[in-house]
This record gives structure tokens, C-alpha cells and sequence, in this order.
């Protein structure tokens, strides 16, 4: 019988599973089906798109981490299945929050009037710079994640048996430790895979409501700038980055405080941060949903049809036995 901590963990962990994977399928099949129809994909379809798939990825990864942890441990902390695991939840991680600062990003772009040149072409050829933005994140992620694999260490410890309360020594070995990333990796890789893609996001999100504000003090006066209807847009766009800031720091927090191992394994905090982190996945992809009104319109028909269906089906015996 297995603990009640691993049990409700892998309880925990199957729910996130199933609604992330669910709400992210949900994202990509929606921009399929759009791209089977032959319309084109615009940026911030690629990237939410983009997002979904990893957001899998990494729902993908975490199960079998936590999986094997909880089942097989002596199999986890064996040298291969750890470098192995390591390397898929860093670059998939690392990739989100990259995919998630290029969304942000395009967001501030779209949004901003600009005067300057570079600027302004930046904002004409979007198009063609948000491929090149997810790629460098593909890339950049995979940089930092794979030399994973030369900064695992083991810390060896002594273990004595002693042949009486005397302290006369019988015998003593040397064993390995379990292994673990080396402080100096974690340092750099956190700094370039979470802090600087978490500094942007913020930054976008301040210059984002900063905009939306003078826009909106703009129109309290009558003086022009956007209409109504792009001050909604800016609202939405608002919302949406201040989500994902809120949930970016939330894990990020998590995330460290059980890497320092603050929290003991069995303590109601411990078990927060477990779900935090669990739920990252799903929470941001039913704020992109949320986000976006064509993914929103799309999902709220498709539970519709479904609800619809089942209302109906009862009838339909009906008829069948009369």
C-alpha cells in the first residue's frame, strides 16, 4: 500500500493531466482545423498554438517524472533515467516560458503606437519575426538544458556499523548519493531560462497597462487615439499577460521553495506548491483560451453541442421505444 502523500500527489497530478491535456488539445486542434479550411495563421494563433504543443510536452514529461519517482525510486535516481528527465523538464519548461514572453511581446508590439522607425518595422513584419522568435526559444532552451547531463553530481557519504554501544568501529564503506544538478548550473540555467523571460513578461505587462491607460485618459477627454472597440482589445490583452504573470510567478515561487526543500515532505505547504506546479500547465491554457475571443467563441459552442446532445439523446430513446 502506498503512502497517502504519493497517493493523493499522483491524484493531483492525473486531474492536471487530464484537463491540460484536454484544454491545450483543445487550442491546437482548434488553429488545425482553421489551417485545414485553408486560412492562414496569424502570429498569435503560431504562438498559442506553439504553447499548447509544449504545454503537452511538458504534462507529458512531469507524469512520467513524478511517476517513476513515486513508483521506482531506486530506477529514477539511476544515472540515465535522471539526466533523461532532467533534460525534458527543463527545455520543455524553459520553452514555455520563452513561448510565454513571445505572446506577451506580440501583444506590446500590436498594441503600441510607435514612432520610432526600427520599431515600426518591427511591427509591419511580424509575421515573418515570430517564427524566428519561437525557433530562438527552441533553441536558446536547448542550449541551457542538455549540458544537464555533465553537471549531475553525487555527494558521497560514509556509512559505519558499529559492533556495540562502545563505539568500536566493525566496519566502514563508502556509497554514492543520490544524484542532483550541480548549485552553479541551477544558478545560470534559472537566471536564463526563468528570470529573464519572467523580467520581460513583466515589463510587457507594465508598458501594456501603461498604454492602456493613457489610451483610456485620451478618450475620458475626447482627444482621439483608439476607439472603443481597441481599448477593449487592450483590455483583454491586459488581462490576459497579467494572468500569466501572476501564474509565472506562482510556479516560479513553488518551484524554488521545493528545490531549497523549506517545506517538509509531509507539511499542507509542501503539497500547495506540488499543486501549483501541477496546475501550470491547464491554468495557462484556459487563460489563452480565455484570452482569446475566437478560441473562447469556439470552446463555449463546442460545450454547447455537447450539452445539447446529451438533452437530447434522452427524447431520442424515447421516440425509439414508442
Amino acid at each position: 500500500m502506498l503512502p497517502a502523500f504519493i497517493l493523493l500527489s499522483l491524484c493531483a497530478l492525473a486531474i492536471s493531466t487530464v484537463i491540460g491535456f484536454v484544454t491545450n488539445s483543445f487550442i491546437i486542434v482548434a488553429h488545425g482545423m482553421d489551417r485545414a479550411k485553408g486560412r492562414n495563421i496569424n502570429p498569435r494563433e503560431l504562438i498559442l498554438s506553439t504553447l499548447g504543443l509544449f504545454n503537452i510536452a511538458y504534462q507529458c514529461s512531469m507524469v512520467a517524472n513524478d511517476t517513476v519517482l513515486y513508483l521506482w525510486s531506486d530506477l529514477y535516481f539511476s544515472d540515465k533515467f535522471y539526466t533523461i528527465f532532467s533534460i525534458l523538464l527543463l527545455f520543455t519548461i524553459f520553452s514555455s516560458f520563452w513561448f510565454t514572453f513571445c505572446l506577451c511581446g506580440f501583444y506590446y508590439v500590436m498594441l503600441v503606437t510607435f514612432e520610432k522607425t526600427l520599431f515600426m518595422r518591427l511591427k509591419q513584419n511580424i509575421s515573418n519575426v515570430v517564427p524566428w522568435m519561437l525557433f530562438s526559444s527552441v533553441l536558446l532552451s536547448t542550449v541551457i538544458s542538455v549540458p544537464v547531463a555533465w553537471n549531475i553530481e553525487k555527494e558521497d557519504y560514509t556509512s559505519q556499523v558499529y559492533e556495540n554501544v562502545t563505539g568500536i568501529t566493525d566496519n566502514s564503506t563508502s556509497q554514492e548519493g543520490k544524484p542532483h544538478m550541480s548549485l552553479q548550473y541551477l544558478l545560470v540555467t534559472s537566471i536564463i531560462g526563468c528570470c529573464i523571460p519572467l523580467v520581460l513578461v513583466a515589463i510587457s505587462n507594465i508598458l501594456i497597462i501603461k498604454t492602456l491607460c493613457l489610451h483610456a485618459k485620451h478618450l475620458g477627454k475626447n482627444k482621439g487615439g483608439m476607439n472603443v472597440q481597441s481599448v477593449d482589445a487592450s483590455v483583454s490583452a491586459a488581462r490576459t499577460v497579467t494572468s500569466l504573470l501572476l501564474l509565472y510567478i506562482s510556479f516560479y515561487v513553488s518551484q524554488i521553495l521545493l528545490i531549497m526543500a523549506i517545506f517538509e515532505v509531509d507539511s499542507i505547504w509542501f503539497s500547495v506548491c506540488l499543486v501549483v506546479i501541477y496546475a501550470y500547465s491547464p491554468v495557462q491554457s484556459v487563460i489563452l483560451i480565455l484570452g482569446s475571443p475566437k478560441l473562447k467563441s469556439t470552446f463555449v459552442k463546442f460545450s454547447n453541442s455537447i450539452v445539447f446532445k446529451k438533452r437530447m439523446s434522452p427524447r431520442e430513446d424515447i421516440k425509439a421505444i414508442t
